[in-house]
């Protein structure tokens, strides 16, 4: 009796042991996807040489091209797990800068969706890398992104939702983006994550090599699950 109950202790500690170790790397897993999809924000305070350039850009609502001028850098959107960013830039402004749109939002699999107010494209954000020691490391980004301003004030897991930021088509000379259908879309949100962006940077992206003065991160970007226009 002394020997089964010897035995049925052990048997419960391995059983304890693998249940924990399951535990740590479900934590670990669900540690590297917020990662995966998190980005630090940052403004540029000033460029080495600025750049203006036309390029033609597309509409994430109806897929539109229109010829956009460009400038910057402005912003700087830098990932927390690998040498990939995202280069903003300041559109010039158009006729339509403050009418108001409607974007239902979904912020993951079990969130009910949530509606947003939002404003034309006031900034875009093309695929870029920070320019380090040794060979940049991440997927090279393809993606083109705009970005709207959140007008009214909407909240999600108690996060107030600043801006949206949504694949769109990019053509500039023989450079040509076009959203994939699985293009992740992302919500700014204001807060500090993680000292991710140094006061000089240097990045390289379509306009070339840049070099940066960057003010601290005081936003971050996160993946939301989809997206949908309305009237």
């Amino acid at each position: 009796m002394h020997r089964e109950m010897k035995s049925l202790a052990k048997v419960w500690q391995i059983m304890l042991g693998l249940f924990i170790i399951a535990a740590l790397l479900a934590v670990i897993d669900v540690q590297a996807a917020a990662s995966e999809n998190t980005h630090a924000v940052a403004e540029i305070q000033s460029v080495e040489k600025p750049v203006e350039h036309m390029v033609l850009l597309g509409n994430a609502r109806d897929g539109a091209l229109e010829k956009k001028l460009l400038t910057g850098p402005t912003e700087l959107v830098v990932s927390v797990i690998s040498d990939n960013c995202l280069v903003g830039y300041s559109i010039a402004s158009t006729g339509d800068i403050d009418k108001k749109q409607y974007v239902r939002v979904w912020a993951g699999e079990e969130s009910s969706s949530i509606k947003l107010v939002v404003g034309a494209a006031r900034v875009v954000l093309l695929p870029g890398k920070i320019l380090k020691d040794g060979p940049p490391q991440g997927e090279e980004l393809t993606e083109v992104y705009e970005v709207r301003d959140v007008l009214e004030n909407v909240s999600v897991y108690g996060q107030k939702i600043d801006k949206i930021c949504l694949p769109v088509e990019y053509r500039h000379h023989f450079e040509r983006s076009e959203p994939k259908p699985n293009a992740k879309a992302y919500v700014y949100f204001r807060e500090k994550i993680a000292d991710q962006v140094s006061p000089q940077m240097s990045v390289v992206d379509d306009f070339g090599v840049h070099r940066l003065t960057c003010q601290p991160s005081k936003k971050f970007m996160r993946v939301i699950l989809k997206y949908e226009f309305h009237d």
